[in-house]
């Protein structure tokens, strides 16, 4: 048996789109930036706002510049699903560390604070070689 068009009527999900040209033409010839725009509208990410901002512009046929809705900040960390991750991008902005460097984590109200604790190769200690002597004795293991 087949499912009756009349069924499938009922069980779509209809999807309202937040699009208003007007308030967000307002928005962007007053000067605001993307995050306020999103609060004022309630678009939950910047990729919904670049749609209605390119739709805006397909309908006015006309370009518009909003402050900070193609731009990525290099040094934001987000907590994900997997928890904080932290880049070796993200940790560029901030300076050279090479691999295996530690860190102890410490929350201090509303701040993560990072402190290095050891540089990877930095504690190492140098060897030496157990063979040779002082000033060259013991260099010619040959005989």
């Amino acid at each position: 048996m087949t499912k009756k068009k009349s069924d499938e009527a009922k069980t779509k999900k209809v999807f309202e789109s937040k699009y208003d040209p007007k308030k967000l033409r307002e928005m962007i010839n007053a000067g605001k930036t993307a995050d306020q725009i999103q609060k004022a509208i309630g678009i939950a990410s910047k990729q919904s706002l670049r749609q209605h901002v390119m739709r805006l512009v397909n309908d006015d046929r006309m370009f518009y510049e909003v402050e900070g809705l193609y731009t990525r900040s290099g040094n934001t960390v987000r907590v994900g699903k997997h928890g904080l991750k932290l880049s070796p991008k993200k940790l560029d902005t901030l300076g050279e560390f090479p691999e295996g460097t530690e860190f102890t984590v410490e929350a201090d109200g509303g701040q993560i604070i990072l402190e290095m604790i050891s540089v990877a190769g930095a504690e190492d200690p140098v060897e030496e070689n157990p063979v040779a002597g002082p000033e060259g004795e013991g260099d010619d293991l040959a005989g």
